[in-house]
């Protein structure tokens, strides 16, 4: 497999990181959540999927703003 655009599949890359690691501390920060509360409520903790989600389309801008 060759790479063509380097910069494109960098961002291909952090954008599947920032992914999983949303994931997996939304799932962490559910359970400490209702560990510390003692019961099951939804709170912030399920802003983390949000945030996740500002941060890929903050880099997806930032591609399009280079290749421009």
């Amino acid at each position: 497999m060759k790479i063509t655009n380097k910069k494109k599949f960098i961002v291909r890359i952090l954008e599947l990181i920032t992914i999983i690691a949303t994931v997996i501390l939304t799932i962490v920060s559910i359970k400490y959540a209702t560990r510390t509360r003692g019961y099951k409520a939804f709170g912030g903790e399920y802003l983390i999927l949000v945030f996740g989600l500002i941060i890929v389309l903050v880099l997806e801008s930032f591609l399009d703003e280079d290749q421009n």
